[in-house]
């Protein structure tokens, strides 16, 4: 399987840089560029007008004839244009791209174009040319040239892309390089540059170009494939009691708690092994018995150290390998408080009628405050300072795994899930059970593209192989069930594909390139799949401590010293944590009476810096909405937050509270930025939360409750409406958010799942 994943999300934070824009004059063109000029042959430059308006002329070179290149408009990669750009044949494909998180970015169209150079667009045996005039991209998101200097983007593959002659193709991952450099808006501008604009005489596109002859896609230049219409799928012989689709925090419990049933369970995963106990040989150069999944204090660094195998086809992050996302996240292990069901869940899965299934869990996966086994913390002077400041407001320290319904102005050494300086999670305490069992099959590297149903039936699960495109159909035994734990971005999916959600989803799947075999239309069951999308907003906030606070250099992670790998291989020292080092959790009540939640995880990311990422959690109100694209990939409709005027309230007030808690005499902490630029000694709370990222925490897209309610779609069993035995069982049918990270509630809701299956 191609598992692909654009730099954009390696670069979301971003913000220095080893390598600065010089000028190079291009010899198929003699246009003079200010850019980049990497080692490897990567170059992206660009030439400006002495007069600046909306227009530019920029250059992409990729050094390869497989993969793609492609760079940022800015260093803050999300919501912001990029351009990616790769060969196909003889033609170079292009098209603008938005970064919405950790995940191939989809195109985006707009008041902007590219119109090919053809004197400097081409492809030869050792690399590829895309010159352009790029008509609209001087704006807010795109080049801003209000400052004398800037930090830029790039990256590039020699992977390629999934469908080369399509321009809204699936990106591959950067495996040959990425970084940012600094670029100067001066040096970049030219009195020769009408003439050189004047050179753009292909056809002008509003999006996405395809240049062999200077051609340009029409209309917002979203190249369609045929379409696919019906396609023969292989019916296995083996059928099974239960058929589980999706291997990541819920479908691994469930489908073990079926197969303790004496039940015959096939559990599918769309992605290959993760850590190596697993069977993924891709080892760590330092230590060969362990993948970088593996490895607790590597998690903020995988994309730098391989391929984090995140899902092209999802409209946010998504784990595509077996784990899901419990093998790419950052750990935390934030266990819910009794308000994050008694709040919004439907009668029966109230705290009190969950509590059972969470004491399962956390039997087997009871998460730690320490990660070191050693009884060290090591470099914990962030936790020093910060422990320090959040004492002196009136917060108290608690142990947030051992007091989860403490959440109101406390701190706690970061709660995670690890164990014997491992990463933790189902892959580990669950899978085990049922790998020993004859009455299971766990599959890999195998996609399920749909529920195969008869009406209101389902009579089995079809897949297609990630290496083959082979597809199968594994057929139910008389009273099995079929169930969806393929998460909040990817479930959607498989409902649409079969006939289930928004009758204008199921249509744009029907009229889509990707060959699916729906029921009739009289069959459809109109459902609102990915009417309520919910995710909390993360808001990422830098201090000067006024204390010496050092830090550790990334390299300390990413090729440890021995010092450090000796401890590991005893599972201690730096290497056995994740990267926080203090969370934080209070709440604020807004004018109309109503309780959120807010949440801190922190750490020293710099000399003397201590970053905070600050969550609204629960009681968010704002939804957003999932659809489908034609090419079958999940996107979002509607973006989900900070929709609504109470939930910028909420987060107003604790931004305020906490400028006004570093502002006092004997504040250990100076604000230092917020987001993408926003500094000052005068800020607002309103100020602070201009810039935001995805928590990629969503749920809702698959809502539990009663028919007919807004955005319902599975009943309290977990059973989708409108069918006999089709069961969703991960986030998507969570209701409401919780208060801190959502990995460890998924898994108690999926506990509580898998007895109501049974």
């Amino acid at each position: 399987m191609s598992l692909s994943f654009f730099a954009s999300a390696a670069l979301l934070a971003l913000g220095v840089t080893a390598q600065s824009a010089t000028q190079y004059t291009d010899d198929k063109t003699g246009i003079t560029f200010n850019g980049l000029q990497d080692a490897s042959g990567f170059r992206f430059g660009i030439a400006l007008p002495e007069t600046l308006g909306s227009d530019l002329v920029a250059q992409i070179v990729g050094p390869t004839t497989e993969g793609w290149a492609g760079a940022s408009f800015s260093a803050s990669m999300a919501a912001k244009l990029l351009v990616v750009a790769w060969p196909n044949g003889d033609e170079v494909v292009a098209s603008f791209r938005q970064a919405t998180g950790y995940t191939s970015p989809p195109v985006v169209t707009g008041d902007i174009s590219m119109t090919p150079i053809p004197e400097g667009t081409y492809v030869n045996d050792t690399a590829f040319s895309y010159t352009f005039l790029c008509s609209g991209c001087i704006y807010d998101n795109g080049l801003d040239v209000s400052a004398a200097n800037a930090v830029l983007g790039w990256a590039y593959s020699d992977t390629a892309v999934t469908t080369p002659s399509s321009a809204s193709s699936a990106i591959s991952y950067h495996t040959a390089g990425f970084g940012g450099f600094g670029f100067t808006v001066a040096n970049a501008q030219s009195a020769n540059y009408a003439t050189w604009a004047a050179m753009a005489t292909g056809d002008s596109g509003t999006g996405n170009s395809t240049t062999p002859g200077n051609s340009t896609l029409p209309g917002g230049g979203n190249s369609t494939l045929p379409v696919g219409g019906n396609v023969t799928a292989t019916i296995s012989n083996t059928t099974y009691d239960y058929v589980v689709a999706g291997a990541g925090a819920a479908g691994i419990i469930v489908a073990q708690r079926l197969v303790e049933s004496g039940s015959s369970v096939l559990l599918i995963e769309r992605g290959g092994p993760s850590l190596a106990i697993t069977g993924n040989n891709n080892t760590l150069p330092w230590n060969s018995s362990v993948t970088m999944f593996d490895v607790p204090g590597v998690d903020y660094y995988l994309s730098s150290l391989g391929d984090p195998s995140y899902c092209t086809d999802t409209a946010d992050q998504a784990g595509c390998l077996l784990g899901g996302g419990t093998m790419v996240n950052a750990m935390m292990w934030v266990k819910p408080q009794d308000k994050d069901f008694d709040s919004k869940w439907p009668a029966g899965w109230k705290w009190a009628d969950v509590s059972t299934a969470a004491d399962r869990l956390y039997e087997r996966n009871p998460g730690q405050t320490y990660g070191s086994i050693d009884g060290v913390r090591h470099n914990n002077q962030a936790y020093d300072v910060l422990s320090q400041f959040l004492s002196g407001e009136g917060f108290s320290s608690v142990d947030a795994v051992d007091e989860p319904n403490k959440k109101i102005d406390v701190f706690s050494h970061p709660p995670w899930s690890t164990a014997n300086g491992l990463r933790s999670g189902p892959v580990r305490t669950y899978l085990p059970l049922a790998q020993g069992q004859s009455n299971f099959k766990l599959m890999l590297n195998t996609k399920v593209v749909r529920a195969v149903r008869s009406g209101s039936t389902i009579t089995g699960i079809e897949t297609e192989s990630a290496t083959t495109g082979a597809r199968v159909i594994y057929n139910l035994n008389t009273g099995g069930k079929a169930i969806l734990a393929a998460g909040s971005m990817s479930t959607p999916r498989i409902l649409f594909n079969s006939g289930i959600g928004p009758t204008e989803q199921i249509q744009t799947v029907a009229s889509g390139s990707v060959a699916v075999t729906l029921p009739p239309q009289a069959d459809w069951i109109n459902l609102p799949v990915g009417a309520e999308i919910k995710d909390h907003p993360i808001f990422t906030l830098k201090f000067t401590t006024k204390t010496t606070l050092p830090a550790l250099a990334s390299t300390q992670f990413t090729s440890p010293n021995q010092t450090s790998i000796d401890l590991f291989a005893k599972g201690s020292g730096v290497l056995a944590q994740s990267g926080q080092r203090l969370n934080f959790w209070t709440a604020v009540n807004t004018t109309a009476g109503n309780q959120y939640f807010v949440q801190g995880t922190c750490n020293g990311p710099a000399n003397n810096t201590i970053q905070m990422k600050v969550y609204l959690t629960h009681g968010i109100t704002s939804t957003g909405s999932l659809g489908i694209t034609a090419d079958g990939s999940t996107e979002l409709i509607t973006k989900p937050w900070l929709r609504t005027d109470e939930d910028i309230e909420a987060i107003t007030l604790f931004m305020d509270r906490l400028l006004e808690m570093t502002r006092k005499p004997n504040s250990t902490l100076t604000f230092l930025s917020a987001g993408d630029g926003v500094t000052g000694s005068n800020v607002t709370g309103s100020d602070l939360i201009k810039n935001y990222v995805t928590g990629a925490h969503y749920v809702g897209t698959a809502k539990m409750g009663a028919l007919n309610e807004s955005g319902v779609v599975v009943d309290t069993d977990t059973k989708v409406y409108g069918t006999d035995n089709l069961f969703v069982v991960d986030a998507s049918m969570h209701p409401d958010l919780p208060t801190g990270n959502t990995q460890a509630i998924v898994m108690v809701a999926a506990e509580a799942a898998a007895a109501r299956i049974l």
